[in-house]
């Protein structure tokens, strides 16, 4: 979703043009100009699915022929520049793929009222707007915890593992000292990069109240104090353990680009856990067939904390309609959706071709990747937070307080003053 920061090129991929061929029509036209044909553009955000996009795009028309799709693909995390620049040359997207905060951010006028669909029956992922309505289809569910290297772990143990028993700060230490002795030098393999620091990790403590836009709202007011705030500290607690000198590979130079190689040692079994998501699997499987797994990230020693027990999972890739499109382009879009969770092929393209945990509990595929299955597991097993990073504005958490965050890792500035900054960004938002 976001893991890659730099400006990728746009790939336009055109998939059908209309049968007559010629005009190289935007997606603009009315349903009764072109033979009764609606023509309309799909933006895909997600770049390492764009040929399964594709072939995707080929399968709808044919179940609906009489809808022309453009689809587009761009790089991984660069949907909101793709939708701009398509935008900015007069074409009107009318489905679009989007993070979930932008349809409270950014695009908070671009969507129509998605409440009404059938699909909302199975799913209670479905994104609302800033009115209360469902506007954001939930295309992927992820979710990120601390990753751990099934094997390396049970051979320390000396048994099965349940990474649900890890409920308390204390084991997770105890666990970590058990990885030591069993010949690990390093258990903990901590990368830095802003993203995964400020607005995966650090975002969490949202998550302690049923609706984390409610502590968003009291940080915008000036009436959250983070420095005194259990949860909160709770956190960087638990941090400060994970990138000690003691455990973490890094630690004697915390700060440093280290994605590459802590997938590497924790896919060759060097290290055990590293902080990430579902999608770090495909680096980890670049090195090794092992098992993976999520232990949730602890917060502080109370094993009956909901927070200890449950790994934060989320849509991080929604679908938007565009009110801007015509009433003939909305519906042909609402029927790419239903299309995603009730046709057959629409189910295997998101799940065993796209490989995307799916948000909708009719969809019997499952993924194949370790780490999907398990965050599939902790759905359905209603052990999960929400995904809060969903609920901020990324860019500027990666942006604007990673730095902080990573001085306070660095141990250049006190927590204290990672407080007052996050406190004093919040109290400029308007």
């Amino acid at each position: 979703m976001k893991k890659t920061l730099a400006l990728f090129l746009v790939i336009l991929m055109v998939v059908a043009l209309t049968a007559c061929g010629g005009s190289g029509n935007s997606g603009n036209t009315a349903a009764d100009s072109n033979g009764g044909k609606v023509n309309i553009v799909i933006v895909n955000g997600k770049g390492e699915i764009a040929s399964q996009w594709e072939q995707a795009a080929k399968d709808f028309m044919a179940a609906n022929p009489d809808i022309t799709v453009e689809a587009v693909s761009g790089a991984v995390g660069e949907t909101v520049n793709l939708l701009d620049k398509l935008t900015a040359s007069g074409k009107t997207v009318t489905l679009a793929m989007m993070s979930p905060d932008s349809i409270v951010n950014k695009y908070k006028d671009f969507g129509i009222d998605l409440s009404g669909e059938k699909w909302n029956q199975d799913t209670v992922y479905g994104v609302k707007d800033l009115s209360g309505k469902i506007a954001g289809f939930p295309f992927s569910i992820e979710g990120f915890g601390l990753v751990y290297n099934k094997s390396v772990v049970e051979k320390a143990i000396g048994g099965t593992f349940d990474p649900y028993s890890i409920n308390t700060r204390d084991k997770l230490k105890a666990l970590l000292d058990k990885i030591q002795a069993s010949g690990v030098k390093y258990p903990v393999a901590y990368q830095t990069e802003n993203w995964s620091v400020a607005n995966h990790y650090s975002t969490q403590f949202l998550n302690q109240a049923e609706d984390p836009n409610t502590i968003v709202e009291q940080l915008k007011a000036g009436k959250f104090d983070l420095a005194s705030n259990a949860v909160w500290n709770g956190y960087y607690d638990t941090m400060d353990l994970l990138v000690s000198k003691a455990y973490n590979k890094y630690g004697e130079r915390p700060l440093g680009k280290y994605y590459d190689d802590a997938h590497l040692s924790v896919g060759k079994g060097e290290s055990a856990i590293l902080f990430n998501g579902n999608w770090a699997f495909d680096s980890l499987k670049a090195v090794s067939g092992e098992s993976f797994g999520f232990i949730p990230v602890p917060v502080d020693n109370n094993p009956d904390n909901p927070l200890n027990n449950k790994i934060a999972a989320g849509p991080t890739n929604i679908l938007v309609i565009n009110k801007s499109a015509t009433a003939a382009q909305q519906e042909a879009g609402k029927k790419f959706l239903n299309w995603l969770v009730y046709d057959q092929k629409g189910q295997d393209f998101l799940v065993n071709q796209a490989q995307v945990i799916s948000a909708f509990k009719n969809n019997p595929n499952k993924v194949t990747n370790p780490l999907g299955v398990a965050i599939g597991e902790a759905v359905q097993a209603g052990k999960t937070l929400p995904f809060s990073s969903n609920y901020v504005k990324v860019e500027d958490w990666g942006n604007i307080l990673a730095p902080d965050i990573q001085k306070y890792i660095a141990q250049k500035e006190s927590r204290a003053d990672l407080a007052k900054a996050i406190e004093t960004y919040y109290k400029n938002q308007h």
